[in-house]
């Protein structure tokens, strides 16, 4: 056959996203019209193809310069066109990890050793941008090895917001948004299984649940913060995380820091990381504090009472916002168990919270 001088005229098709939104195989489909320098299809026959992928439009070194894919095959070209699956071996798909294909990418062909120019950007096809409803993402592994790096850096399916604006509000700061328009309690947003391979979560392997009106449902364990559990609560004046508050009689829902000794209006202590928080619905409302009632938490403390000791019963002191060795101990005034020692001075120690 002769050879001829040939450039890419034109793309027809170019998809960016080739997992299991394109195809169980994970190949990429391309067509093309090859043409000689005339602008007519060059002759019928069978041609030596490289196909490079890059993450770079014009460079093939240099720093942060990738070479994603390099897929060589022999095409038969019919009045020009060209039809192609990159990598033409379905096992050499199955060996890309499609976390590097999320992020612009150009292609590189070389025909009977020729590198045409320039690379071709990779376009995404409409279906890339919106998939039909009750469309699917899923890895079986009888029809494809598991993903590179399957766990626990990456799944069946990941998302990533890698944008943040530099208004007053942080712009494209939401990684993953889920709606649906049922509110009732039986409706769920979230579903998750755990144990099953079928596509789908029947309820022998549910274990999480996020419902139409709210709730959660967990089948294991909740794992949070390092500090106690918490309420949302109005602050009165100023205060910092440690600080041992009480009832505050002038409003509602209010709290301010504790400086009566043997207090009986004790409400908790300020918590900066808080293990979980209640009254959700307050988030973001200004003067809300979480404070804590329950768990363990780092608390301001004074030996103004005496040197504290592990397991000793502590209350409000007269020091601004601290607590001391509860000696004696009153009925009513009770904040918790120290869970460390204060010899002498002020600090701060874990306290075991114990409202009584």
């Amino acid at each position: 056959m002769q050879k001829s001088r040939v450039f890419l005229y034109s793309l027809l098709i170019g998809v960016l996203l080739f997992m299991a939104a394109c195809s169980p195989h994970r190949q990429l489909g391309f067509q093309a019209m090859l043409t000689d320098p005339s602008g007519l299809p060059v002759p019928d026959g069978d041609y030596d193809i490289t196909v490079r992928i890059w993450n770079s439009a014009t460079e093939s070194s240099g720093t942060g310069v990738v070479k994603i894919l390099e897929d060589s095959q022999t095409v038969t070209v019919t009045d020009g066109f060209m039809n192609i699956a990159i990598p033409a071996v379905l096992d050499d798909a199955h060996e890309l990890n499609p976390a590097q294909f999320a992020r612009p990418l150009w292609a590189e062909f070389e025909i009977e050793g020729e590198i045409l120019t320039p690379r071709q950007k990779l376009l995404a096809t409409p279906l890339a941008f919106s998939l039909v409803g009750g469309a699917a993402v899923a890895i079986n592994e009888t029809t494809a090895p598991p993903l590179i790096n399957n766990w626990p850096s990456q799944g069946a399916f990941n998302v990533l917001n890698a944008y943040v604006g530099d208004g007053p509000e942080l712009k494209g700061s939401t990684g993953l948004v889920v709606s649906i328009q049922a509110t009732e309690p039986v409706a769920e947003v979230i579903r998750a299984c755990a144990g099953g391979a079928a596509l789908g979560c029947a309820n022998d392997f549910l274990v999480f649940r996020v419902f139409g009106d709210g709730d959660v449902t967990a089948k294991g364990a909740f794992t949070g913060g390092p500090s106690g559990y918490a309420e949302l609560i109005n602050l009165l004046g100023a205060a910092e995380p440690g600080d041992v508050l009480r009832v505050a009689v002038s409003q509602d829902r209010m709290v301010y820091r504790c400086d009566v000794a043997n207090d009986t209006k004790l409400a908790g202590v300020y918590v900066a990381d808080p293990g979980f928080i209640a009254g959700g619905a307050l988030q973001g409302q200004d003067g809300m504090i979480p404070v804590a009632f329950s768990g363990v938490v780092p608390v301001k403390v004074t030996a103004a009472n005496g040197a504290i000791s592990r397991g000793d019963l502590l209350t409000c002191s007269w020091e601004v916002g601290r607590a001391m060795k509860a000696d004696p101990p009153q009925i009513g005034s009770i904040l918790g168990k120290a869970m460390g020692d204060l010899d002498s001075g002020i600090g701060m120690i874990d306290v075991l919270l114990t409202l009584q």
